[in-house]
């Protein structure tokens, strides 16, 4: 049952794929992680299977190198997630070097022939110690098991603290103004943990020295029974939440929804009774027709000499009318300028850095970071949402 289970994965991956939101958007790394996450699984699983043996001699060591891809693709995807500014650089290709050295480092098995490969993996099912005998190139087989899933547990901690660090930022809320489900997040890295550090744990028990597992398939069985059981939970707890699965439909019935811009009856309290909040609505509202929070350092210095009022009460305005601090404000109303840019077209003549430069911003990051925080998602994913309409 948990081997198709892992079958399941592949399909999943594929679904994944098939329904993300952009090309090369985060999920496109969370398929791909899923896929070699599985992938390993199977082929690992069938080592100890003999109804499923004839797996092993077909791919190995491809399941070597989906192995060690899992990790930096995990990286890769929590990095897009929560980092607003990321972009995938040639850099990040020094990530996949470890996965294609020890993929060399197993490649005499491709060259062994099909009765050799046969005989090898009937022979590791009397004898586990066989597996020691792979031929290789650089290391010995032991030393590979551990490191492969020590890199992984590697890349998952520090795929962790990305997660850690968009948490606390959000004052540790379970869901943040993304729509991100920190709670689904953290039952993913618990049974990742579990998953990667139990086979390290058994990568540690099967060294050439250890007779208990090595020569006995029962005792095999019930070592990695652990790790079989949460890398199947981990496969069936991405079912359980639509949104990455099927990202795609998500984004497209998904709208852009502001804030409302000003409160109805916004309730009076004891400040406010200091101030003539209708000479500062006026004064205030006649300001900003010109859209002057469109200029690069707009502050509110800027609309104390514009308005001739006292910063602080304009602090408190926009805070009582708009229920936002100042930072949050003149982002929504830049913003909101953006989406306009885009829905009248001009983005097919700028480009989005031309558009947050109109907007006034001068980082590019600090305008994905700010569209993707008022709309929901990032520029390039808005827009490309706005060509299928």
């Amino acid at each position: 049952m948990i081997f198709f289970v892992t079958i399941l994965g592949i399909v999943l991956s594929i679904l994944i794929f098939l329904n993300r939101a952009e090309r090369f958007g985060s999920n496109f790394y969370l398929a791909l992680f899923i896929f070699c996450h599985s992938f390993f699984a199977i082929t690992s699983f069938a080592f100890l299977s003999s109804e499923f043996r004839w797996i092993v001699t077909k791919v190995y060591p491809f399941s070597v190198l989906m192995n060690m891809s899992a990790g930096p693709f995990l990286y890769l995807y929590f990095a897009s997630v929560f980092q607003p500014n990321f972009k995938f650089r040639k850099k990040y290709l020094f990530h996949f070097l470890p996965s294609v050295l020890f993929f060399i480092n197993s490649s005499p098995y491709l060259f062994m022939g099909e009765f050799e490969k046969n005989a090898f993996v009937n022979a590791f099912l009397n004898n586990h110690s066989i597996a020691f005998n792979v031929p290789t190139l650089l290391v010995p087989y032991y030393f590979h098991v551990v490191f492969r899933m020590t890199q992984s547990f590697v890349y998952l901690l520090i795929s962790f603290l990305f997660f850690f660090k968009s948490f606390r930022s959000n004052h540790f809320r379970i869901r943040n103004s993304q729509g991100y489900h920190y709670g689904y997040y953290c039952l993913c890295f618990l049974l990742g943990f579990g998953f990667y550090g139990m086979f390290i744990y058994v990568g540690i028990k099967l060294n050439p020295t250890n007779s208990i597992y090595l020569g006995n398939v029962d005792a095999m069985n019930t070592l990695i029974a652990s790790p079989r059981f949460l890398n199947a939970m981990f496969i069936l707890t991405a079912l359980f939440y639509p949104k990455l699965v099927f990202e795609k439909y998500f984004i497209e019935k998904s709208k852009p929804e502001f804030r409302s811009m000003k409160k109805k009856n916004p309730p009076l309290d004891s400040e406010a009774a200091k101030y003539d909040m209708v000479e500062i609505d006026r004064l205030f509202s006649e300001y900003i027709e010109t859209k002057p929070y469109l200029l690069a350092g707009f502050s509110l210095n800027m609309i104390s000499d514009g308005t001739k009022l006292p910063v602080h009460q304009i602090s408190y305005y926009i805070k009582h009318h708009y229920d936002l601090t100042f930072n949050e404000w003149k982002n929504e109303q830049r913003i909101i300028y953006a989406v306009e840019l885009i829905n009248a077209g001009h983005a097919e003549q700028l480009t989005l850095e031309s558009i947050s430069l109109q907007c006034g911003y001068r980082s590019r990051a600090n305008f994905v970071e700010a569209f993707k925080k008022v709309i929901g998602l990032t520029p390039s994913e808005f827009l490309a949402n706005h060509n299928k309409k």
